[in-house]
C-alpha cells in the first residue's frame, strides 16, 4: 500500500536511494563544546525566554481554574479516542486555540532556556573539568 502522491513518487525515490551514514564519532561532543564556548552572554535568553513563557503560562492557569471541569472532560475524551473505544462516540473535544499558542510559547520558552542552560554550564564548571 503506497498512500504517496504521484508528485512525491520521485523524491521519494531519490530520498531511499541515499544510504544512511552515522554521524562521525565525537560529532555532539563538538557541537556540545561550540555551544558552551559561544561567548555571548545568557542573560538575554533568560529574559525572552521568562516574556514568552510568563504570559503562556499564565493564561493556562487561568484556563485551568476557570474552565477546569471542561479541560479534563475534554482531555478524558481525547484519551478515550486514542484507546480506540467505542466509548468516544459523540465526546465533545474543546479546542482553544489561546492555550494550543500558549502551549506553543511555553515550549518555545522551554528551548530557549535549555539552550542558555547549556551555555551557562561552561562558566560554572570548574577548569579541571573542561
Amino acid at each position: 500500500m503506497n498512500d504517496l502522491e504521484p508528485e512525491e513518487q520521485s523524491v521519494h525515490r531519490v530520498l531511499s536511494a541515499v544510504r544512511p551514514e552515522p554521524l562521525p564519532l565525537g560529532f555532539r561532543d563538538a557541537v556540545m563544546r561550540r555551544v558552551r564556548t559561544e561567548t555571548a552572554t545568557t542573560v538575554w535568553e533568560w529574559v525572552i525566554a521568562a516574556a514568552l513563557a510568563l504570559p503562556g503560562l499564565a493564561y493556562l492557569a487561568w484556563q485551568v481554574s476557570a474552565n477546569g471541569a471542561e479541560l479534563g472532560a475534554s482531555l478524558s475524551s481525547i484519551i478515550t479516542a486514542a484507546q480506540g473505544l467505542d466509548q468516544a462516540r459523540g465526546a465533545v473535544v474543546i479546542v482553544d486555540g489561546l492555550a494550543v499558542m500558549s502551549l506553543a510559547l511555553v515550549g518555545i520558552a522551554s528551548a530557549v532556556a535549555a539552550h542558555a542552560m547549556l551555555r551557562g554550564a561552561a562558566t560554572h564548571t570548574p577548569a579541571s573539568a573542561r
